[in-house]
């Protein structure tokens, strides 16, 4: 059994359901829980990278590095976090004007499309960074959780799904995103015998 946590107490062995390649449902002691794949992974990846902040996270090298052209704005603001995206894997060196070469990437990110996640990254520090009440690495570590989550519409296997939900139960607060979108609901038992009495 997983590590009982607001609820997520689900069997290793159950069999559990993809619903609409968006939902996870699994059985637990008392009832069942449905969880949104993409928020509960968010929240795995949160986590994680909150703690990268207290021990440094590791780096892949690029076999071959991506050369990286900014325009004048993005490439100050990449400058502004450069240093906050080495502590959670990326490395990344000033290469001319406005120029970037990736040289690693977090060990745990899938290689092969490193130009287009930082400048994605770029795109959602933007919509942060009015938001004043948020530091600079807390800005970052909300928009890597959100990019590199498992989106909707992604088919899992049961060993994905399972992995989503063993990660979930070990977070410090399994039940909501950082923004406080729930992660999942929990349904009882006794409420879904409730919904079927006359």
């Amino acid at each position: 059994l997983y590590k009982e946590s607001a609820g997520l107490l689900v069997n290793e062995d159950a069999t559990l359901l993809q619903l609409h390649n968006t939902y996870i449902i699994a059985p637990t002691k008392n009832g069942c829980i449905i969880l949104n794949q993409q928020l509960a992974h968010e929240r795995v990846l949160y986590e994680k990278y909150q703690k990268a902040s207290i021990q440094p996270h590791a780096t892949q090298k690029s076999l071959f590095p991506v050369v990286l052209e900014l325009s004048p704005s993005d490439a100050v603001l990449l400058e502004e976090i450069i240093e906050d995206l080495a502590i959670i894997g990326y490395e990344i060196e000033a290469f001319g004007q406005n120029s970037f070469i990736i040289q690693g990437i977090p060990a745990d990110i899938i290689s092969g499309n490193e130009k287009n996640a930082i400048e994605l990254l770029l795109e959602q520090f933007k919509h942060f960074s009015g938001d004043i009440k948020y530091s600079k690495r807390e800005k970052l570590i909300r928009c890597m959780s959100r990019q590199m989550a498992i989106k909707a519409g992604q088919s899992l296997s049961q060993k994905e799904m399972h992995a989503i939900i063993q990660s979930l139960s070990e977070c410090d607060i399994p039940n909501t995103t950082a923004s406080g979108a729930p992660t999942y609901i929990e349904f009882k038992e006794d409420y879904l015998d409730g919904l079927f009495s006359n």
